[in-house]
């Protein structure tokens, strides 16, 4: 089978491009597998025999038709096309078709707004629409460019033959804008052997913007005031204030870290689509405390201390901190559950039994 798959961009940073490497790596295995991106980060190396192609208009998040000449020979030649993190119209309309699927890992083609949520951080329950979006994007130019834009990317995914989201959550988001049918398929993760070291330090890790909530648990920390430092893994405009930033790490290294940490901190303003790197830690036995939102339902179940603010987060924080052979034993509850649900032999099984039915 001759697999194309379409990207904005190949990097290590993020859920969903490790997301895309690893399919990428487990179907080159099988079949013969071209990748076309605007840009490839140069530490990404695809594995060998994979054909790269430079598409430059596949980075543009508005219809921008520049930089696709090259994408109507590669969709001809491909057998099966998966689209992900693709959000210029014109690409879309191009890509989606009976052979096309088309990974939503996003919100960006059901909601104009910020994921979903509504200015005072609750969860917006309401379809898209000039009325219902007026709250969140009250200049009504922009609002209705936005609504727009939003609705040309979501006509241009209904043509693929299929949808695959992460979370039950996003496939019901989109059925509530009349896109039903969306496979959930979550992302493989690795289990590696379970952790027989609690850990000292905490760890929170993921871009430092104001929807993932990093104040939330910069104030949780300060509260809580544990015998341990906190650790920040990531990048972005939110301040940290005295916890020991590391910056964006590789893979290896943010696993290793999150091995060594006593529990994982997932605070969340926006409705996370899934929060793989809260399945991560889970998957070394590193347990999680988290503000579960959206898609974090599907394995907040296990391994994790659900809280609701800063308050329950530090209490959370305080009860850990304290009591080692507790952190272990909820990091073994996750790690057994990631084991079950989370295998990268069913995600491979789910996603063949996709491109089959093509």
């Amino acid at each position: 089978m001759e697999l194309l798959y379409l990207t904005d961009r190949l990097s290590h940073r993020g859920g969903a491009p490790h997301h895309l490497l690893d399919l990428i790596r487990v179907m080159a295995e099988e079949h013969q597998v071209t990748v076309a991106a605007a840009d490839k980060d140069q530490d990404v190396v695809l594995p060998e025999g994979v054909r790269f192609e430079r598409c430059s208009g596949l980075r543009h998040a508005r219809a921008h038709r520049g930089g696709l000449d090259k994408l109507p020979s590669l969709i001809a030649e491909a057998g099966v096309i998966h689209v992900q993190n693709i959000m210029n119209p014109v690409a879309l309309s191009l890509a989606c078709g009976p052979r096309s699927v088309v990974t939503v890992q996003d919100h960006r083609v059901f909601c104009p707004g910020p994921g979903k949520t509504l200015p005072d951080d609750v969860a917006c329950d309401q379809p898209m629409s000039e009325e219902h979006c007026t709250f969140c994007i009250p200049d009504d130019d922009r609002r209705l460019n936005m609504l727009a834009l939003t609705r040309d990317r979501l006509d241009a995914i209904r043509a693929a033959a299929q949808t695959i989201v992460l979370s039950q959550y996003m496939a019901d988001a989109l059925t509530q804008v009349g896109a039903p049918g969306a496979a959930v398929i979550p992302p493989p993760v690795h289990v590696d052997s379970l952790k027989t070291d609690a850990g000292e330090h905490f760890l929170l890790a993921g871009r430092l913007v104001k929807h993932k909530g990093t104040d939330i648990a910069i104030e949780a920390f300060s509260l809580a005031r544990p015998p341990c430092e906190l650790r920040v893994a990531g990048l972005g405009s939110e301040s940290i204030g005295s916890a020991r930033a590391l910056g964006w790490l590789d893979r290896d290294t943010l696993r290793t870290e999150l091995r060594s940490s006593r529990a994982l901190l997932f605070p969340a303003r926006w409705q996370e689509p899934f929060g793989i790197v809260g399945v991560e830690a889970l998957s070394v036995g590193t347990p999680v405390i988290a503000m579960s939102r959206g898609g974090m339902d599907e394995w907040t179940d296990a391994g994790t201390i659900v809280v609701d603010d800063a308050a329950e987060m530090a209490a959370a924080i305080t009860h850990l901190s304290q009591r080692p052979q507790a952190a272990l034993a909820l990091g073994k509850a996750g790690h057994a559950m990631v084991a079950e649900r989370f295998s990268p032999a069913r995600h491979r099984s789910a996603v063949k039994a996709v491109y089959n039915a093509l």
